[in-house]
């Protein structure tokens, strides 16, 4: 928190780039001994499903999505990370390039989501990216459109859709 506190104060400084390295280190070591923790966890209580989503969360925020997906699967048949969970394996998905499988997890999660609220944003907002590394400019726009009819402000939406009518 220091050397953040440091970074954001002096920005310039000789040694910033020094400290954003090893701050950056710190993170990953961090997540890491979270992936070991939750490991733990899922060993000791093998049938939670929050423990599974936790862990996978990490797996995902270390890189291994592959790892993640499995968990997310177990995890998904609980109704409280359901969604939350759907959306994460889209992600994984994704990051393997598995375009096809990442929507079909995220039109299942927007199914299950009747109010459009931040984690209905969300799923909407990442399958229209995947619409958009598609080529599926119609999906695409009709998703973030989705999103500007009820949040003007959600990240870059507003651009995206205005630039679409230039």
């Amino acid at each position: 928190a220091q050397m953040e506190a440091d970074l954001a104060a002096n920005p310039d400084a000789p040694d910033a780039d020094e400290k954003r390295a090893r701050l950056e280190e710190l993170k990953k070591e961090q997540l890491l001994q979270k992936v070991a923790y939750f490991k733990d966890q899922v060993e000791r209580n093998p049938t939670d499903p929050q423990l599974r989503f936790s862990l996978a969360e990490y797996l995902y925020l270390t890189g291994q999505a592959t790892d993640a997906i499995p968990e997310l699967q177990r995890a998904k048949n609980n109704p409280h990370v359901r969604t939350k969970a759907l959306l994460l394996l889209g992600k994984c998905f994704s990051e393997k390039n598995m375009l096809d499988l990442a929507i079909n997890q995220l039109e299942e999660a927007e199914k299950e989501l009747t109010a459009m609220d931040g984690t209905k944003k969300d799923v909407v907002y990442e399958r229209a990216l995947l619409h958009e590394k598609r080529g599926e400019k119609d999906a695409y726009l009709g998703a973030l459109k989705m999103i500007y009819e009820v949040d003007y402000g959600y990240r870059d939406v507003a651009q995206r859709v205005e630039a679409s009518y230039a």
